[in-house]
């Protein structure tokens, strides 16, 4: 088990020293308290694998079913309200 810093963590994530220790304190990463404050490699590495946002397989595309398409159209068409006849 390596111990690292809050610097040696920003190097690894190539960020600043603020944005590791707002991770810290919203509690996403685990630490050591004590001054320097400790970071466990491991807990590092494990908050770097669950930040890893895989990429998932589009669906494959369905065919348009025009049969569909025109009796939803004639459905609505059927029930749609009548307008009133206008009065002059």
């Amino acid at each position: 088990m390596k111990l690292i810093t809050d610097q040696e963590a920003a190097e690894i994530f190539r960020c600043s020293t603020d944005k590791i220790k707002r991770l810290r304190l919203s509690g996403k990463l685990p630490y050591i308290p004590g001054r320097p404050v400790k970071i466990r490699e491991d807990d590092l590495l494990a908050f770097i694998e669950a930040s890893i946002q895989r990429a998932t397989p589009p669906e494959p595309p369905t065919a348009p079913n025009p049969d569909a398409d025109a009796r939803a159209w004639a459905i609505k068409a059927m029930l749609k309200p009548k307008r009133a006849p206008r009065s002059k």
